[in-house]
């Protein structure tokens, strides 16, 4: 009897503070909404920025030990026993002619160009996506203006030694700033047509994901007595120092937005109960004991606190998704210690913010409290 009576005024009082509960309910929403946000952006920023800053290119090398070729077909088959492998491409290299001009012709994948050389920009025209092209040329810049080769242009390449000639067109002008602008960029099967080199190829190049000593240990377990697959290290520690940096900032700035929010928290339930002290007076008044105020007031403030935090910790797996798209452009993962966490945040800084207002009124004078002193 004595606990329903209990419940029944907790939630009467709950029901008919409503201004009160509504401040209490919305600062504990909103702390817990941004504390389940930043720790679900928290958990998922370092697969996003790894995922970002391998947006800048290769950090893995593969290169022939013995000879100048490599095996295509060898090659495929390590690179699908490789972890975290994102991208890769493949290279091969040759002279050729264009009629009176002698150039290097590189071929490649056509597929995995953007990825692997982001830099590389389009003047004119526009890069082919299939990789069995074997109409269609890309053209340095550099090479276009020592040769005179415009977009669109057919060309005819050659090899010395071979009365043979391929018959291709500009499918674009490219420019990076390095050794591609004096090249022809052409497939890699067409190159491998050309040049009379089925099956091999020079080199090639891969993007990896982790960190570098588990780039390493991979690449030590893929590498043979022919091939060998290095880590470009300065790629990878610069990826690594930037990785940490963020990460530690965005620890810090957690931290300092978990500080500001608890302080809003803290402060708004410290006013609420400090406006009650009438009320905890009045019902010491009446023969409640200070125990029975205590255990009253808890139970209200742990009960709005709780469904606030909840849902406000479910709001902030909302509050990461628009986040992650702004920053990433992608959505961020459900993480479960984000609920937890801030479910026992929030409930403790309301817990520990009506503290002392409740201490300091079950302190004073009932009368003086009842006249407002």
């Amino acid at each position: 009897m004595a606990n329903n009576f209990f419940k029944k005024v907790v939630f009467k009082s709950i029901i008919n503070s409503g201004a009160r509960t509504i401040l209490i309910f919305t600062s504990i929403f909103i702390g817990a909404m941004v504390l389940a946000a930043f720790v679900n952006v928290y958990a998922d920023i370092e697969s996003k920025v790894s995922e970002e800053l391998n947006n800048y290119g290769a950090n893995v090398v593969i290169t022939p030990k013995n000879g100048h070729y490599i095996d295509e077909k060898t090659l495929e088959t390590k690179f699908e026993n490789m972890q975290n492998l994102k991208t890769s491409n493949k290279y091969l290299f040759g002279s050729v002619s264009l009629g009176k001009t002698s150039a290097i012709m590189m071929g490649t994948k056509f597929s995995s160009l953007s990825k692997i050389m982001p830099f590389l920009e389009i003047k004119e025209g526009k890069i082919s996506n299939f990789d069995f092209d074997d109409r269609n040329v890309l053209i340095g810049e550099n090479l276009a203006k020592i040769a005179d080769i415009k977009l669109g242009d057919e060309l005819e390449i050659s090899i010395s030694g071979q009365n043979q000639t391929y018959k291709v067109k500009v499918r674009a002008i490219v420019f990076d700033g390095e050794k591609e602008d004096k090249m022809v960029i052409a497939s890699l099967s067409l190159a491998q047509k050309i040049l009379n080199k089925q099956g091999v190829i020079n080199y090639a190049n891969a993007i990896c994901g982790g960190d570098i000593n588990e780039i390493s240990k991979t690449l030590q377990r893929v590498s043979d007595k022919n091939i060998a697959f290095e880590v470009i290290n300065k790629i990878s520690k610069t990826n690594e120092i930037i990785l940490e940096k963020i990460k530690l900032l965005m620890a810090l700035v957690s931290i300092v937005i978990l500080i500001i929010t608890s302080v809003c928290v803290n402060t708004s339930l410290s006013q609420v109960m400090i406006s009650r002290q009438k009320e905890i007076a009045l019902l010491r008044a009446l023969g409640a004991s200070k125990k029975n105020i205590v255990s009253f007031l808890g139970v209200e403030i742990l009960v709005v606190s709780f469904l606030g935090a909840l849902l406000g910790a479910f709001g902030g797996f909302a509050l990461a998704q628009i986040l992650g798209q702004i920053l990433f452009g992608s959505s961020i993962g459900f993480r479960l210690i984000s609920i937890v966490l801030a479910v026992f945040v929030s409930v403790f800084c309301a817990l520990a913010a009506s503290y002392y207002p409740i201490k300091n009124a079950l302190s004073k004078n009932i009368a003086n409290l009842l006249r407002g002193e």
